[in-house]
């Protein structure tokens, strides 16, 4: 059974070892990162997306209170209600989400100056991705 194994390969096993032992660390920490990244991922799009949802919901709603308001402002808040339905309802790579939200924002930011209101969203708290 000595006879079987080959002094070569011992000493080749011997040096390499290190370089084995980092690889399998590698590749089962990579294993564990990526299985609890990808639920604390999908919690955190989750939660972010509910937030926007509500603040998109909040504007859309303020749009269509549309009584003795001016035609330029009337304007504005279906230019606001166009880009709310444009929004994506579900994830996709092809759109921009942030770009879209901040143009969204930036047009609700408009009408609320017209109507001489603040602009206080109750739902941005500092939402950062």
């Amino acid at each position: 059974m000595a006879d079987d194994i080959d002094f070569n390969d011992v000493v080749e096993d011997i040096f390499l070892s290190e370089n084995t032992l980092c690889q399998d660390s590698y590749k089962e920490g990579f294993r564990v990162g990526s299985e609890e990244g990808n639920s604390e991922g999908y919690h955190l799009g989750y939660h972010r997306g509910a937030e926007i949802g509500r603040e998109l919901e909040q504007n859309k709603s303020d749009a269509k209170q549309e009584d003795r308001l001016s035609d330029k402002t009337i304007k504005q808040l279906e230019k606001v209600k166009g880009l709310i339905d444009t929004f994506p309802h579900n994830n996709s790579e092809h759109h921009d989400i942030l770009t879209l939200l901040e143009t969204i924002r930036a047009q609700y930011k408009k009408v609320c100056a017209m109507l001489k209101v603040s602009y206080n969203n109750p739902y941005m708290g500092d939402i950062s991705f």
